[in-house]
Order: structure tokens, then C-alpha cells, then sequence
């Protein structure tokens, strides 16, 4: 009985811990309380933290860099009203798995990533939204799966072709871009290379419980989720010297595919990272209706920092492309 009562213990110490998943209260810029349930995906090894909210057809949101999934805080209350909306942090984000090296950091990883997620809600395909990183992951997505993008909204995210484009052409890109060429070069994130780095948890447009999840979200990300990071930009995007087909984003100067499903691009024209130029003709690599929304005002992260603005943009698009079949 006493070697029995041992291996039974020696069994629970070798079991894994399980987390328990539990709903999570967010509050927006007017006071709405949502209430979101926790989740993951397991992409062949690499865990994907999602939570979601509303019922009816699926909406999937992809975040930026330095952003996580309660950057969108501000859109759930209505979209939750008509979507099942899917919020989900990128690999090396938040409580999402580290996989660190630039191998494991090429675009294609984080697209699989994607399509598990749109898997595990739903059989067919989704709306999906996106900001910086996690749009460029879904320009690349929207072009490999058409069959999973429904309609495509974009929120300052230039086109990778555009952006190679002016990389090659505009000193006034490859200026703004000088972090990422910072990155290619040295392998860390200029920021992290300051002795005593600690990222801030202050982001304009946040509410308190966006604030008090953000420095959460911070310290689970680390110094080893934001190299993956610096790895996803050295693996994806050109390096020096660069011209028309410079490799990126696994291209060789070729043509991408073009986007199959109707698509709506916000761009906040005092973006510091993004030149406007860039959005010049990237309606080009559509082969859908292609809704460009410009403001002459406003910078990097529209969704939390004039949610008013934004929400009645996206709502109003969804309300035109995303009616009921008669």
C-alpha cells in the first residue's frame, strides 16, 4: 500500500500543469463592460491565446506590434452585437508561445498560426481585421487562403509589395523604417539594447483595464517574446541595399497574389512608422472592391487612441459588404 500511495504521487508530480481558462471583464472608452471568454489553440505545438466574445458569423481580429489583443477593446461591444468576434495574441505575445530564431520567425508560421485559429471557430470563412504586424500577417493570409477571408479590413498596414516598393524608391520610407534595418543588422530591437529597458504599459486611448492588462501583457511577452518579435522582422522584411525585388516576405521581386475579398484600408496620414506614400496604388493587388479611408490626422493605433471615428468607418463598411444574402 505505501509503494502504491508513492507511485500515485510520483504520477501527480509528473502531470503537467493545466491553467485554467476563465472569462475575462474588459471596460471601453464608454463605460461598456464585455465580458470575453479565455481560450487557446495548439498550431502542432505552439499554443495561440484567444478570447472571444458575440455570437453569429465569425470575426477575427489580429493585432500589432506592441499592441495585444485588448488593443481592440474599443470595437468589441459593437461588433459583438452582429459577430462572434475572435481576439487572439500573435506568437511571442502576451500568454502565446516564445519560439524564438529567425527560421521560426518567417511570415508563413504566423499565417498557420492564423488559419488554426480560424479552424477551431469555424469551417468556412471569417472577417478579418488587422493592425501593423498582425496586418501584414493578414495581407500574406488573405492571399494564400481566399477562401477563408469573407471581407478584409486593414488599419494602417501598407501592402508588402508597396512597402518593398517604397523601401527602394522613397528615402522618406527607408528613413522611417531605419528600426527594422536596426533590427536586420544587430539582432535586437534598438529599444532592447538599452541598458534597464522596460517597455512602457502607458498607450494613448487605453482605459484602466486596458492599462492594468497591458503591463500584464508586458511582463508574459518578456525579452524573450519581443526577440521573437525582432526575429519575425529580420526573417520577413528587405534588407540593404534595397531595389524593387528585394526578397521579402518569401518574395523574390514577384508579382504577390492578389486579395479576393472585398477590402477597406484606414490609414491615419501622421502615422510615424508609415510613409502615405505607401498607400499609393495598392489597390492594385485586388481583384475585389477596394475601399481606401484616409485621415489627415491621427497616428499608429486608431482603434483605441479615436474609436468613435473608427468604429463608425468599420461600421459602416460591414453594414454596406457584409449583408444578409437574399
Amino acid at each position: 500500500m505505501k509503494f502504491l500511495r508513492m507511485l500515485m504521487m510520483a504520477a501527480f508530480a509528473a502531470a503537467p500543469l493545466q491553467v485554467a481558462l476563465a472569462d475575462q471583464e474588459v471596460t471601453d472608452y464608454q463605460g461598456n463592460v464585455i465580458r470575453l471568454q479565455e481560450g487557446e489553440v495548439n498550431n502542432n505545438g505552439v499554443k495561440i491565446h484567444t478570447y472571444t466574445v458575440g455570437k453569429g458569423p465569425v470575426l477575427i481580429i489580429s493585432h500589432g506590434n506592441g499592441d495585444f489583443w485588448f488593443g481592440w477593446t474599443n470595437q468589441l461591444h459593437m461588433l459583438s452585437q452582429k459577430y462572434k468576434v475572435v481576439l487572439y495574441d500573435l506568437r511571442n505575445f502576451n500568454k502565446s508561445s516564445k519560439v524564438l530564431g529567425v527560421e521560426n520567425g518567417i511570415d508563413a508560421n504566423f499565417e498557420s498560426d492564423l488559419l488554426a485559429v480560424q479552424n477551431k471557430f469555424t469551417n468556412g470563412p471569417a472577417v478579418h481585421m488587422g493592425n501593423d504586424q498582425g496586418g501584414m500577417v493578414l495581407w500574406m493570409y488573405a492571399m494564400k487562403h481566399p477562401e477563408k477571408v469573407k471581407l478584409l479590413i486593414q488599419s494602417n498596414t501598407i501592402h508588402p509589395r508597396a512597402f518593398i516598393r517604397e523601401l527602394a524608391k522613397n528615402t522618406e520610407q527607408a528613413k522611417m523604417s531605419w528600426y527594422i534595418q536596426h533590427m536586420i543588422e544587430n539582432g535586437k530591437s534598438p529599444q532592447m539594447m538599452q541598458p534597464g529597458y522596460v517597455p512602457s504599459h502607458i498607450r494613448e486611448g487605453d482605459t484602466p483595464s486596458m492599462t492594468k492588462l497591458r503591463e500584464a501583457a508586458i511582463k508574459l511577452t518578456g525579452d524573450e517574446g519581443r526577440q521573437g518579435t525582432v526575429d519575425w522582422y529580420r526573417a520577413n522584411f528587405p534588407a540593404k541595399p534595397y531595389t524593387p525585388g528585394s526578397r521579402a516576405f518569401g518574395s523574390h521581386g514577384a508579382e504577390f497574389p492578389h486579395v479576393k475579398a472585398p477590402t477597406l484600408v484606414i490609414a491615419a496620414l501622421l502615422d510615424g512608422a508609415l510613409c502615405p506614400c505607401g498607400y499609393n496604388d495598392i489597390g492594385t493587388w485586388s481583384d475585389a472592391d477596394y475601399t481606401f479611408l484616409t485621415w489627415p490626422d491621427g497616428s499608429h493605433f486608431q482603434q483605441s487612441q479615436q474609436p468613435d471615428r473608427f468604429n463608425k468607418a468599420i461600421g459602416n463598411w460591414l453594414a454596406l459588404y457584409d449583408t444578409p444574402a437574399k
